[in-house]
């Protein structure tokens, strides 16, 4: 085979990919349409999705360097390569503490540019300062300037639960982005970009000019990497994967489909990959839940400990696009803090409704997230729920139902709500059953032919296929007579599995599953 390919993990900065040897989708055909026609832009992409790749092959293009770029899309004679001042903040490394933390990292920031452009500090206000070194450099340099922000919402994402801090950074980063638009005729392009939307409307209220392209389907592939662009550019990595996990190439694209595609940021969106855990497989060879070790947000499990919804629904969440951000607090929305940080994405778009479907994009997500939720669910720290995770994994795919239910009992006997009204409702024990399940990667159906029916589980593994029918305070006997009236098991006795009907009871009384019933066909 060819020289093995070197894969960019963790490495932001294109002038380091391109002098590195290493892979590089190429985007520059995006970066193509926006230049041709300078604006100021806004785009909204999870966390490793290559905002920062894009900000900084942005930075190279307007610094004339186009040596970088030979071989790309963008090379061509007609590409303006003039070379403009880049002024590139990043609040991607922000570590609150303070008030005074955001200034100080801002205040560094504003200084070297100072520098470079001999531009010395004349007052404190950061705004000030920020806008008489725009005017320097272009006045030193004949040319306008480039502003690109990277990971503007660091900050506020950070501070959520700190309502003070919060509150004092928006004041902070308002007042310095109020400056794009009053030194609108010193500045030739900017791009700033984020995590969340939300807020846009105070937050850039001067600097309101901004153009969202986050739901533009134009530009939904300028991020991440889409199914036609691994086949075309990376088709050596996943055959070298296939022969690691013996099976066929196809068998392998499959693997990797399951696991790391189905993201999708507007309407017309192609397939999108999340670029960091599709390079970490290919790097390593391993199928791992790559993205979601490489940090999950803090913020996002503290916003779910307080909204208790029901989470089968994440399989299926009706929603207009103003239901996708939010304008100043996660808190209130999670469904908009899911979405735009990639745990849920686009499903399908109803035109006649104008309404989104919201679903989990993969295998990866669906997993890592509700290994995040149980320790919330059960009252276990992460190492227990592992344990026994491990050990109901082994109970269904042995075939032994019953084993797995005295597991699933033991979990649910750790209940951190005692007898409270959460561990009533018939919303509380089927949440468990849909993490534990989610959890163990078998990816369950609920709900199977409709979003808003009732409740039921039916998964597979190589030699089983289970059905189970919840009830809470109910009738076992009525559950398994449901099943069989329902008929919920004809589809698949005609397969090559084993089918297993399992009919179980939650008691709010003992906040637990007081019996349950097992038949096989």
């Amino acid at each position: 085979m060819a020289e093995r390919l070197k894969y960019p993990i963790g490495i932001q900065t294109f002038s380091k990919i391109r002098r590195g040897g290493f892979v590089y989708i190429d985007k520059t055909g995006y970066i193509k349409g926006l230049v041709n026609l300078p604006l100021y832009y806004f785009l909204s992409r999870p966390r490793r999705f290559g905002k920062s790749l894009l900000l900084t092959t942005l930075q190279s293009y307007f610094e004339g360097d186009r040596d970088l770029f030979k071989g790309l899309c963008i090379d061509t004679d007609d590409t303006d390569w003039t070379p403009h001042p880049v002024f590139l903040l990043s609040l991607n490394s922000f570590n609150p503490k303070t008030k005074e933390s955001i200034e100080d990292l801002l205040s560094n920031i504003l200084s070297r540019y100072e520098t470079a452009y001999d531009c010395p500090a004349e007052t404190k206000d950061l705004p000030q300062r920020f806008e008489n070194i725009i005017i320097k450099a272009h006045e030193k340099t004949g040319q306008p300037v480039v502003i690109l922000v990277d990971e503007y919402d660091s900050p506020l994402l950070s501070t959520l639960e700190r309502p003070d801090l919060n509150e004092y950074y928006r004041l902070v980063l308002k007042g310095l982005f109020s400056v794009l638009k009053s030194a609108d005729k010193h500045i030739h392009f900017a791009f700033v970009t984020g995590v969340s939307r939300f807020s846009q409307t105070s937050l850039f209220s001067g600097a309101n000019h901004l153009t969202d392209i986050s739901f533009d389907d134009r530009y939904s592939g300028i991020c991440g990497i889409t199914e036609e662009e691994m086949r075309n550019h990376l088709h050596e990595s996943v055959s070298r994967l296939a022969i690691k996990l013996k099976v066929s190439e196809e068998e392998a694209f499959n693997v990797l489909k399951d696991n790391y595609d189905g993201y999708h940021f507007s309407e017309e969106s192609p397939d999108i990959y999340n670029p960091f855990s599709l390079l970490s497989a290919l790097e390593s060879k391993r199928i791992e839940d790559f993205w979601f070790r490489s940090g999950t947000p803090s913020y996002l499990i503290d916003v779910m400990k307080k909204d208790y919804f029901y989470l089968p629904d994440l399989d299926c969440i009706e929603t207009q696009e103003s239901g996708l951000s939010v304008k100043e607090s996660y808190l209130n929305n999670p469904i908009a803090l899911l979405f735009e940080t990639g745990y849920l994405t686009i499903k399908k778009y109803d035109d006649e409704k104008r309404s989104y479907t919201l679903g989990l994009p993969n295998k990866e997500v669906a997993e890592s997230f509700s290994k995040a939720l149980m320790p919330i669910y059960s009252g276990f720290s992460e190492i227990q729920c592992e344990d026994i995770l491990n050990k109901m994994r082994s109970a269904i795919i042995d075939g032994e139902p019953d084993r797995f239910m005295i597991l699933l009992q033991t979990f649910l006997e750790g209940n951190p709500y005692g007898n409270t009204e959460m561990a009533r409702r018939e919303s509380y024990f089927k949440n468990n059953i849909y993490i534990i399940f989610k959890a163990l990667g078998f990816l369950p159906r609920v709900e199977e032919h409709t979003c808003r029916s009732r409740m039921d589980v039916m998964l597979r593994t190589r030699r089983f296929i289970y059905i189970f029918e919840l009830k809470t305070d109910g009738s076992i006997e009525k559950a398994m007579d449901q099943i069989d009236e329902k008929g919920y098991a004809i589809p698949y006795l005609h397969s090559d599995k084993s089918v297993i009907l399992i009919a179980a009871n939650y008691s709010t009384k003992r906040n637990n599953i007081d019996g349950w019933e097992i038949s096989r066909k």
